[in-house]
């Protein structure tokens, strides 16, 4: 077994050791994106799922509004789902940089960490994608065709008769009320960014277990003050919910109940492993 001096870098080695990661992660990376680009339709139905469930009665399509917005939009979702693809591998020349620096008991604990955190993150971004976004969409498509009315008729007629000397127009009944609400015009740029940030939060947020079990185990907060403390982190959940989504109540709710319910799962853990431990 090496000594510590044995094992000992030098900054440059370091730093030459960082760089040989790095080019293998963002080699893993490229060849993700590249083998993503060859089912990039595919990848594309998937994101447009919880918009054609949203939209069932009504469907919408997604628009450009520029040249390069069809094409860049693609290139982002093959490079997310190739970042996706080639986690596993990247984190694993992440992991032996890391490593490196660390104790014997330290890596252990983080590589009991790893799969529980990747699984948790998956399943948080498949909750957005099949129950959460859905409703969200359905929301703010909903609320545009419902609460902005027709154009006012008050004096319409006769002002632009007599004062504008415009001629006078018969509008069917059936096209006046057409012109009732707005009608949607998504971007197919701006949609990706809502979908993809939003799953990325659920993801993040759905890792609250191990935060628990992380700050119980290493003593930074006992399991007991996090249980008397309840109140005060339910307050904390609907704060971030109502920073973190969308301004409607239904979103807010369905980021704030997972969180609580995984906060709670996260103080059983730790307090069957402190149990275990004694």
């Amino acid at each position: 077994m090496r000594s510590v001096e044995d094992s000992r870098m030098t900054l440059g080695e370091h730093f030459e050791e960082l760089r040989i990661r790095l080019f293998r992660a963002a080699l893993a990376l490229l060849l993700g994106m590249g083998l993503c680009l060859a089912i990039g339709r595919y990848l594309l139905q998937a994101v447009q799922w919880p918009l054609a469930v949203a939209t069932a009665d009504q469907p919408l399509r997604l628009r450009t509004i520029t040249v390069t917005e069809a094409f860049m939009t693609y290139l982002r979702v093959c490079l997310l789902a190739g970042a996706v693809l080639a986690s596993p591998y990247m984190l694993h020349q992440m992991w032996q940089f890391i490593a490196a620096g660390l104790y014997e008991r330290e890596q252990k604990a983080v590589r009991k960490y790893l799969l529980p955190s990747v699984t948790l993150f998956v399943t948080g971004v498949v909750f957005f994608m099949v129950v959460v976004a859905p409703l969200v969409i359905r929301f703010f498509v909903t609320f545009g065709y419902s609460s902005y009315p027709a154009p006012p008729a008050w004096g319409v007629h006769w002002y632009s008769q007599h004062i504008l000397r415009v001629a006078p127009t018969t509008a069917p009944a059936a096209t006046q009320a057409a012109q009732a609400g707005l009608e949607p015009m998504l971007r197919v740029g701006e949609y990706i960014s809502f979908v993809t940030t939003l799953g990325l939060v659920f993801g993040v947020a759905f890792q609250t277990p191990l935060v628990v079990l992380f700050l119980a185990r290493s003593g930074l907060v006992s399991v007991q003050s996090m249980r008397s403390s309840r109140r005060y982190v339910l307050l904390v959940i609907l704060i971030l919910s109502a920073i973190l989504t969308p301004a409607d109540v239904g979103s807010m709710i369905a980021l704030a109940v997972p969180m609580y319910l995984l906060y709670e799962i996260g103080l059983l853990a730790a307090g069957r492993t402190k149990r275990d431990e004694t």
